[in-house]
């Protein structure tokens, strides 16, 4: 690990795509140039000390000679601690009975509630996205499957990171495809990658299947956050969310037809796939 991160260090390190979050070495720091790239794509930034405790800039670290660092909690980015209180009752909760779980930093509420359901579906949706990155081959790993695997990993990150936050979420991306894009390829495969719709099955082999097994948990999520985000009056009160994670969906269904076409020895050129209509 370099005493100082460059534009180039990041690049071989992160697949930097806009909105995501990189994780640095607390000893490390950023040149003004990387800094500024990173600024640019709008990439999180926070950092990792040898015990695995998170921190972030303090707010007047950015133009300092030696950056300052605060200890912040790991999803929500915040270095406060607040007191919770029972959502029933009102009153602040000094020892958490196991029956309660924190809704948000100040809010406990029982752990059959639906937005808790709901961040246990993103939570397995997550793991499941490190169990692919994880298993991948030597050859996928050096691979554009593999960047554009760690931007849906990332971007349900930053899922489950807005539904505690209740901060508005970007739209999604995935390398250089946006929605718009990921919505394109995944309706008309066959005339982007020379090949129909597939369904899964065990000939396609392993990285397919794990692949799939991503999608299908990122659609019960999906289902999950419908049933807390969609009324009675069919009224969506967090469309960020929503179509955030239908185009995640879809975007797991482009990595598994890019896997499929390279396994029959008919990859594409991806670097068309971003401005081909």
């Amino acid at each position: 690990m370099p005493a100082f991160i460059t534009e180039s260090w990041l690049r071989d390190n992160f697949s930097l795509t806009p909105g995501t979050e990189v994780h640095l070495p607390a000893t490390g720091r950023l040149t003004p140039a990387a800094r500024a790239m990173l600024d640019e794509r709008q990439i999180r930034v926070k950092y990792v000390d040898e015990a695995g405790r998170i921190y972030r800039e303090s707010d007047a670290a950015a133009d300092a000679a030696e950056t300052n660092l605060v200890r912040v909690h790991p999803l929500t980015g915040s270095d406060q601690r607040a007191t919770a209180a029972c959502q029933l009752c009102g009153q602040p909760v000094a020892h958490k009975p196991d029956a309660l779980t924190h809704l948000d930093s100040q809010t406990l509420v029982p752990k059959n509630d639906p937005r808790i359901r709901l961040r246990g579906k993103l939570d397995s949706a997550i793991a499941y996205a490190v169990w692919a990155q994880a298993e991948l081959d030597p050859r996928e790993r050096e691979s554009i499957l593999a960047g554009w695997l760690a931007d849906v990993r990332s971007g349900l990150g930053n899922v489950l990171r807005a539904e505690v936050t209740g901060e508005y979420l970007a739209p999604v991306r995935m390398g250089d495809l946006d929605e718009e894009a990921i919505h394109r390829l995944s309706h008309d495969p066959l005339r982007y990658f020379g090949h129909d719709h597939i369904v899964p099955e065990a000939s396609q082999g392993t990285t397919l299947a794990r692949l799939n097994l991503l999608r299908v948990q990122i659609r019960e999520a999906e289902v999950a956050a419908a049933d807390v985000y969609i009324d009675r009056e069919f009224n969506v009160l967090r469309p960020d969310l929503m179509q955030a994670l239908n185009r995640l969906g879809s975007a797991v269904y482009v990595l598994m037809l890019l896997s499929h076409v390279a396994a029959i020895g008919r990859p594409v050129d991806v670097q068309k796939l971003s401005s081909w209509t």
